[in-house]
């Protein structure tokens, strides 16, 4: 797994899941993992990194609880590991989905998964001497959802909160509060974005434009969802999402041919659709 240097002592380690980016932060007081990838070898090549240039891997910061950012933490195993108080519960019903699409006991990816142990309800600030860190949330792709912002270099780790290689992912989260969430994040000062999944996004004007994009990509499907239903109250879900074309949405912003993006597309879609079919009842 590749371990990128992008600003001094802030790197992002890949993982295997379309085009993943976790995050490591050395400072004068030692060291950050931020998500551990879906399999040992990831969390793995996390801690050896950490360790091999001369700090302790024993912290552990998790963005959200779902199994690509949790799984493969094995090599953590007795490390301190931030997360909000409702990433258990999150970590908890992502698991007991995944074993069911898997076929396999819930015990045994539970065992698999680093959970928390160091748990807040809104912020957290970690000192490293020449960095300060601050976790604030930034939920809507799930509901634990949490960035990372490192004050002196204006950089921020995004988690699934911002992607750049696929369309927004709702998960088990709420679109209009992701949407909420980038109003956020595009009120802040950021010189470095490291999403999700994706490339890093250098310069402030590259990293509002992407923001920008997800924002208008989610209120945009939306506000079509919305005068469809109005126009023809007899369509279901299904003929509202046919109408929903990946041309019309995303077009050349992302290659249909990687990461099953007309997929992807249309199960955010069918998130889109479903909320507002319940804000009607």
């Amino acid at each position: 797994m590749a371990v990128t240097e992008v600003l001094p002592g802030l790197y992002t380690a890949d993982h295997q899941v379309a085009d993943g980016k976790n995050g490591i932060i050395l400072g004068q007081r030692g060291a950050l993992a931020v998500d551990v990838g879906t399999y040992p070898e990831e969390g793995q090549a996390m801690f050896d990194f950490i360790r091999a240039q001369g700090f302790e891997p024993n912290r552990v910061i998790l963005t959200h609880g779902h199994g690509d950012h949790v799984l493969g933490g094995a090599a953590f195993a007795g490390a301190e590991v931030y997360a909000r108080v409702e990433t258990p519960a999150v970590c908890r019903r992502f698991l007991t989905n995944l074993a069911a699409r898997k076929g396999v006991p819930y015990e045994q990816l539970a065992d698999q998964a680093l959970w928390p142990t160091v748990m807040y309800t809104d912020e957290l600030r970690i000192d490293l001497g020449d960095k300060r860190v601050r976790l604030f949330p930034t939920p809507g792709h799930s509901d634990d959802g949490v960035s990372v912002y490192i004050e002196e270099q204006r950089a921020l780790i995004a988690g699934d909160s911002v992607v750049t290689s696929i369309v927004p992912a709702i998960g088990d989260g709420d679109s209009r509060v992701l949407e909420a969430s980038l109003r956020r994040l595009l009120a802040m000062e950021i010189d470095v974005l490291i999403p999700g999944h994706g490339s890093v996004l250098h310069g402030p004007q590259q990293v509002r434009d992407a923001l920008q994009w997800l924002l208008d990509y989610l209120s945009g499907v939306r506000a079509f969802v919305q005068q469809t239903m109005a126009a023809d109250s007899t369509l279901d879900a299904e003929q509202i999402a046919d109408r929903v074309t990946y041309a019309k949405f995303v077009s050349d912003r992302l290659p249909a041919d990687q990461h099953g993006m007309p997929t992807r597309h249309r199960n955010t879609v069918m998130k889109v659709i479903e909320e507002e079919f319940a804000r009607r009842t």
